[in-house]
């Protein structure tokens, strides 16, 4: 029998008060994530920016709600999300969730009126 896929290729780093995640988050390393997301929340980061995700399922929704889990009463994460992390985020009914704030990237890099 095949073993099942796995990705350990995530990343985190603090940059100040921001939390930068980079790669995939998946079912073999959201738990570690989550944690760290949970672990960083509480000690004053109010930012998790996912921008640079590559691969954001349902364990990866699942990690970024600890981390509103870990939020003192009253303060709000904003969360900044690569385009299919926004969108998985979105279809979960994450976008107007009670003290996260969702935002997709910025793509700099896009011309002028693309994807409008």
């Amino acid at each position: 029998m095949a073993e099942p896929f796995r990705a350990d290729v995530c990343s985190t780093r603090r940059d100040g008060p921001v939390l930068r995640v980079t790669g995939d988050i998946d079912q073999g390393n959201w738990l570690d994530l989550a944690d760290r997301i949970a672990a960083e929340v509480r000690a004053g980061v109010l930012h998790l920016d996912l921008t640079r995700v590559t691969f954001f399922g349902a364990a990866a929704v699942r990690a970024v709600m600890y981390g509103r889990d870990a939020l003192p009463c009253g303060v709000t994460l904003q969360v900044s999300c690569a385009p299919m992390a926004f969108r998985a985020m979105q279809i979960c009914g994450l976008i107007s969730c009670d003290r996260l704030l969702v935002t997709p990237a910025v793509d700099w890099d896009a011309p002028p009126g693309a994807g409008a």
